[in-house]
């Protein structure tokens, strides 16, 4: 097969751990990281005691629930909690919804009431630009912490050597990479900005999709998708889309930049109620025509806790003879991913582990906590659709982009003449 096709059938999907390599942290270590950071008596901390004793009553709740989970898959899945999961609860405690999790449901709401209570009080007191404390925890997260848990290392980007090689090795091959993510970091843009990137923005402001220049016509080796918004990303009271270098360079005067709705503009936290604004209802679009329209679809670093990206994904797959190729040194119940591949590919060889990955994903998709109306997610789940391969980021990219994508070639290749033989067989 060409490379041009080969790259044409593929899509790829990534997650937090696509950017573990670069030391940005994934979503449990961003709570971790939250853990120790209130149980630090500086001066200097974001939050003040109300809010810390709020975070801390609200962990020991998320630790509960993930527990319970785990019971409930009778013991075959371990569960632990993240940082969306706590930005999720926060929300649906902020906007009473009808769903929260015991305990919050117990006796123990009493004291969220009386957190609530004192901390308005406080707050008008000492004039904070909130008096609802759910509000404020959220904001100070999104807004001081995460830039600092998704602050990368240069010196760290190594290992996306092999994939800028790939690209020197083809350098007359119209072909470009359709890549979606649902991180909020600059690794990708900033790695790749000499190679040519799309994202839907023409100098600095979002002019959407429809809008992209044809491949002839310039260089670009990616198009980047981001699902749910970046640290760069700005939003104003006009509905204008920027990102923020650019904006800057625009010489706004204050008056404009106090106009910010939203910065960065981000989706942070489970949930599907934001797709419907722009650039994410556009991408979510575009993201589901291309899932129809290409076969393999390789998912990097991400952990399957967003039921509405998974019902996307899986879809795809129904009636079809459609991979998702999921690439995590951790996926699903441990005795899968301890199992070493012994095949080039780095296929998993457990023998019932395709079954059992189904199952795994299915718990996601039926729990009521990771999203409102569990009961219309998607939850069968082919299990020959999965391919799993328990590596870490940097050694997949190395091994499928060795050689001009060797690899990768001959693995499409091996798929085809696998599908062929299903969908062709008197050929």
């Amino acid at each position: 097969m060409e490379i041009k096709e080969v790259i044409n059938k593929s899509l790829f999907f990534l997650g937090a751990g696509f950017s573990k390599p670069a030391d940005c942290k994934t979503s449990s270590e961003m709570l971790d990281y939250l853990k120790k950071y209130i149980q630090n008596d500086s001066e200097e901390s974001i939050f003040d005691n109300i809010e810390k004793e709020t975070l801390n009553f609200l962990l020991s709740c998320l630790s509960y629930h993930c527990e319970w989970r785990s019971i409930q898959s009778g013991g075959k899945f371990k569960f632990f909690p993240n940082i969306e999961e706590l930005i999720l609860l926060i929300r649906r405690i902020r906007d009473r919804e009808n769903y929260l999790p015991y305990p919050v449901t117990g006796n123990w709401a009493d004291k969220l009431v009386q957190l609530e209570t004192d901390f308005n009080s406080q707050a008008i007191k000492k004039g904070y630009e909130t008096n609802n404390i759910f509000e404020s925890i959220e904001s100070k997260i999104k807004k001081e912490l995460l830039k600092i848990w998704l602050n990368f290392d240069q010196n760290k980007l190594s290992y996306l050597n092999s994939l800028k090689e790939f690209f020197q090795y083809y350098p007359y091959e119209l072909f470009c990479l359709d890549i979606y993510s649902i991180n909020y970091d600059l690794v990708i843009e900033s790695y790749f900005k000499e190679a040519g990137i799309w994202m839907g923005f023409s100098n600095g402001q979002w002019v959407g999709l429809e809008s992209e220049p044809k491949l002839e016509e310039e260089k670009r080796r990616i198009n980047f998708y981001k699902l749910h918004g970046s640290l760069n990303w700005l939003r104003n009271t006009a509905n204008d889309i920027w990102e923020k270098e650019k904006w800057e360079k625009q010489n706004r005067v204050e008056q404009e930049e106090q106009n910010l709705e939203h910065n960065p503009f981000i989706i942070f936290g489970q949930g599907i109620k934001s797709f419907s604004v722009e650039p994410f209802f556009s991408m979510i679009n575009h993201f589901r025509r291309l899932l129809e329209e290409k076969d393999y679809f390789f998912v990097i670093g991400y952990s399957f806790f967003d039921p509405y990206i998974n019902n996307l994904l899986i879809s795809a797959t129904l009636g079809t003879n459609k991979k998702i190729f999921i690439v995590n040194p951790e996926f699903g119940p441990e005795e899968i991913y301890k199992e070493e591949p012994n095949n080039e590919f780095g296929e998993c060889q457990f023998s019932e582990y395709k079954q059992k990955l189904a199952e795994y994903i299915k718990e996601i998709q039926k729990n009521s906590f990771y999203s409102e109306l569990p009961e219309f997610n998607v939850s069968y789940v082919k299990p020959d659709s999965l391919i799993y391969i328990p590596w870490e980021t940097e050694k997949f990219i190395k091994k499928y982009f060795l050689n001009g994508g060797n690899l990768l070639i001959k693995g499409i290749e091996k798929f085809e003449q696998e599908r062929k033989e299903i969908e062709k067989p008197f050929e």
